[in-house]
């Protein structure tokens, strides 16, 4: 890209309700740095306090921030802050996309990384959470009840911002996870029990986890209204409803044997996007699941020239 540079922003993942800011996927620093880009990593309020609403809003909030800002920081000739791009992965991919329908002015580019994009098919609107099941035990430092309720707080004054990464605190000690994130991490009981309610979820599936943990279900008179509300987060239906306004360009990074959030999220959104002339490139790599493209570490790994190259080269081309 030409001189004042463009930024990308990176949403993280998470299941909506864990991950941070501090570390981005490991390709985009050395993918788009050298290709001159300004990279901004952003947080926002997780789950289960915060709706998904809530979460889209901090995130519209971190770009217009970033456009209202970093001439100041990095000087008015270093960058345009009218060609950004947007990154996520997981939720985060899920976010940008929702991201993309209300920016003004628009990204010229969005990377999906394996983030889910049609919410009704996920989610299950009927039974409650399942009981604690006796054969498969959980263990961890809060019980099944415990996660339970927590679940459902909602208090505004419990969010956190910033959550570690599912078993970092079993793997690793604090003192290495401050060291990779360069900010103090100290592993408080409210740290681990935000890290433990992301792996617990896990065994309760994708559908219930998204219902208890950023749809607030309990604001909704009805469940058509929850049901409409659903769709007014799920940015490939709401394709249906654009009105005359443009999507912009788009790009998908997909594990093929994904099982958390199956390739067919991708596909069908592409497939949409094409009907509507948007510009799109689809990135699937066969026998790989979820959060396969951490192993992407710099130009030097095989698959990086056909998984993440192609990826740059199609941001470059819609900043330009």
């Amino acid at each position: 890209p030409t001189s004042p540079a463009p930024f990308i922003t990176y949403t993280h993942g998470g299941a909506f309700t864990a991950g941070n800011h501090f570390a981005p996927l490991p390709w985009l620093f050395p993918g788009f740095q050298a290709r001159g880009y300004h990279l901004i990593s952003h947080n926002y309020r997780l789950g289960p306090q915060a709706s998904i609403d809530a979460q889209l809003a901090d995130c519209l909030a971190a770009v217009k921030w970033c456009r209202a800002e970093l001439p100041r920081i990095l000087g008015a000739d270093k960058v345009d802050v009218d060609r950004y791009v947007l990154a996520g992965e997981s939720a985060g991919g899920h976010l940008v996309a929702l991201m993309a329908h209300h920016l003004v002015p628009s990204p010229r580019a969005v990377i999906n990384a394996y983030g889910p994009v049609d919410l009704a098919p996920l989610i299950s609107l009927s039974g409650p959470i399942p009981s604690p099941d006796p054969a498969m035990p959980w263990a961890g430092t809060f019980s099944e009840q415990e996660l339970k309720a927590y679940l459902s707080d909602r208090a505004p004054e419990n969010v956190l911002m910033d959550a570690l990464w599912w078993d970092e605190d079993v793997l690793f000690p604090a003192e290495l996870v401050s060291e990779r994130w360069a900010a103090d991490v100290e592993y408080s009981p409210r740290i681990k029990m935000q890290a433990e309610l992301h792996r617990w979820t896990s065994n309760i599936g994708v559908g219930l986890t998204l219902r208890f943990s950023m749809l607030h279900e309990g604001r909704f008179k009805s469940e058509e209204a929850l049901r409409q509300f659903i769709a007014s987060v799920s940015p490939s239906p709401m394709l249906l409803e654009m009105e005359g306004r443009k999507y912009p360009p788009t790009a998908f990074l997909h594990g093929a044997a994904d099982e958390v959030v199956g390739v067919a999220q991708s596909i069908s959104m592409a497939e949409r996007l094409r009907g509507l002339g948007v510009s799109v490139l689809e990135c699937y790599e066969e026998g790989e699941g979820h959060v396969f493209d951490k192993k992407y570490t710099g130009p030097d790994v095989e698959g990086w020239d056909e998984y993440i190259r192609p990826i740059l080269e199609f941001c470059d081309k819609h900043v330009t």
